[in-house]
């Protein structure tokens, strides 16, 4: 082959590379280039084609499978039990499409879209997702899996996220989940000395999920498909009234944490229902994410995954009037 050739190649590539890496904001080249995200949807094929293999042998398809061995940890995490029975259900109704029909399946189809369209979708959400990442964060290597019969739309565990088959095309779902991964992979540049404490643990899913939620928000350019819930969660951001309602009623949940502290099983359940069921954590931290990152700018928001919960409340609370601070038990607790 012409070596002039071989060298104009070589430069065309380069300056590819570098316009890729001036798009991220100036995030770590090495991890930057190192990154990858796969799809798989080998566990939403063996439940659709073969559920009764799947059903016949369900204890080793929980133990065995991807996406199922990531669905059995979310179910511990969440501390929510497994209703084996209602599963199984599920999984009959795969069982009344006739055999020669079940490769017609929508999300089966849908999933196999995507896959086709795996390079289009890591080409774009990279350069994204580090465009909000501090430098030095590790390469973000993740598996998506797609399955079915599951209770969330999705969810990141471990390294690698599980997007309910119904979903496989929502990629502003994929993006949130993905920034989780983001937050787990730049945990070990955290300067924060105390990301285990009790104080850490009550702030930690509004600051995870505050922040993935407005970096789904500002995503709704590149990648407009959201899933349903999402979706609300956006109308609702956009509503000042509601938002404004979610600050004072997780305002009043940590103001009551030294009471709710005698009675842990009470505590758990208000932070779910106003935190997690009402979208608090999603709405009230997405709004804070906004405020660090339109008034101190993205170097700033950047910072965020460099601390702990601590430095996000206390960042956002410098910003804002008495009456839009969060209630900051860190100050509280000196």
């Amino acid at each position: 082959m012409n070596k002039n050739f071989l060298f104009i190649l070589f430069v065309i590539i380069s300056q590819c590379l570098y316009a890729q890496l001036e798009n991220k904001d100036a995030a770590n080249e090495i991890s930057f280039l190192q990154s990858r995200i796969k799809f798989d949807n080998s566990s939403l094929k063996k439940i659709v084609l073969d559920p009764e293999t799947v059903l016949n042998n369900s204890e080793s398809f929980w133990e065995n499978d991807s996406a199922y061995k990531l669905y059995k940890l979310w179910h511990q995490q969440a501390s929510f039990p497994i209703n084996m029975d209602q599963w199984k259900n599920s999984l009959k109704s795969f069982l009344e499409v006739p055999l020669n029909e079940r490769q017609n399946n929508a999300q089966l189809m849908l999933s196999s879209q995507v896959l086709e369209n795996e390079n289009h979708f890591e080409e774009r959400a990279i350069p994204f997702l580090y465009s909000f990442l501090p430098e030095n964060c590790p390469s973000i290597n993740a598996t998506i899996y797609f399955t079915t019969a599951i209770i969330p739309n999705g969810f990141q565990i471990r390294n690698d996220l599980v997007i309910y088959g119904e979903n496989a095309d929502k990629e502003n779902l994929i993006i949130h989940e993905l920034f989780h991964r983001c937050q787990r992979a730049c945990k070990i540049l955290s300067k924060s000395d105390s990301l285990n404490n009790e104080l850490d643990q009550i702030y930690l899913l509004l600051w995870a999920e505050g922040t993935a939620t407005y970096i789904g928000y500002k995503a709704l350019e590149k990648f407009p498909n959201v899933d349903p819930l999402l979706q609300k969660d956006y109308q609702l951001l956009e509503n000042e009234k509601s938002v404004k309602n979610l600050f004072a009623k997780l305002n009043n949940f940590y103001r009551d944490i030294p009471n709710l502290l005698k009675t842990p099983m009470e505590m758990q359940k208000n932070l779910i229902q106003i935190g997690v069921m009402e979208r608090a954590f999603y709405m009230v931290g997405c709004k804070m994410a906004s405020q660090i990152d339109n008034k101190l700018g993205r170097n700033a928001f950047k910072e965020l995954f460099l601390h702990g919960p601590k430095h996000f409340i206390q960042t956002y609370n410098s910003l804002v009037g008495e009456e839009e601070k969060i209630f900051d038990l860190y100050s509280v607790n000196k």
